[in-house]
């Protein structure tokens, strides 16, 4: 497990700390940390005590370097929620593999990263994503792709800032589909997810097809998001158990 001191002295890692967040009333831990990319080295996984996965053999070193971040968020985590030291290998879909018990999520963008858990069995599904913040330029570009017209209305009409409520959607995307990707388990795209509703600090989405017998064509779900201080975005989709 990564030793705190190295989160501020290895060059690599600072400003870690750790953050509580609540989704459908349900408390989650969570930690974030910076990470310089500039100060990135091989040597630095077993100074954290990451195992290097042979996923990362031919990748780049900003990729070394995200996951690098995201895995020593996530043993931050779970070492809050009480477990055991472990490692958390990549899947067939290069999803992050859990230990039993642990719902989790990582994200990371710029260079930043952040993981958020729950041991409560209510959770199925968790999902985190974090954004920088995007101008009219690029929200023009990614528009068509993210949301369709009558979603680009909703957006307009329920933020001031409309490239910052299109990275909020975006984000909230990006967090259900990783929180719903346990019982979908495959891929699917932003056009599957349509925004029926915005209020301050949560969207409303409607699934646009069926996706897997728990996530059905029509089924609501909801996603909180919060604007950072760098006018980033941080989005949280929580799925529960349904009602027995």
């Amino acid at each position: 497990m990564a030793d705190a001191d190295l989160l501020t002295t290895d060059g690599f890692l600072s400003h870690a700390s750790d953050f509580d967040a609540h989704s459908h009333g349900k408390a989650l831990a969570g930690h974030a940390c910076r990470f310089d990319l500039g100060a990135y080295r091989d040597e630095l996984y077993r100074r954290h005590g990451v195992d290097f996965p042979p996923q990362l053999a031919r990748a780049v070193n900003k990729r070394r370097g995200e996951y690098l971040a995201g895995r020593v968020c996530a043993q931050r985590v779970l070492q809050r929620l009480g477990m055991a030291p472990t490692q958390i290998a990549i899947g067939a879909a290069r999803e992050p593999l859990w230990p039993a018990g642990a719902m989790a999520s990582i994200s990371h963008a710029g260079e930043r990263a952040v993981c958020v858990a729950t041991l409560d069995p209510d959770v199925i599904g968790l999902g985190i994503d974090i954004e920088r913040g995007i101008g009219p330029e690029l929200a023009a570009e990614i528009r068509g792709v993210v949301v369709d017209a009558d979603e680009e209305a909703l957006i307009r009409a329920g933020f001031e800032d409309f490239p910052f409520g299109l990275a909020a959607v975006f984000s909230a995307k990006e967090s259900l589909y990783k929180a719903l990707f346990a019982q979908v388990r495959s891929f699917f795209g932003f056009e599957a997810m349509r925004l029926t509703r915005v209020d301050p600090q949560r969207l409303e989405f409607a699934a646009a097809q069926t996706l897997a017998p728990g996530v059905r064509a029509g089924q609501g779900f909801t996603v909180d998001y919060r604007r950072e201080d760098d006018n980033g975005v941080r989005s949280i989709a929580c799925v529960l158990r349904p009602p027995a």
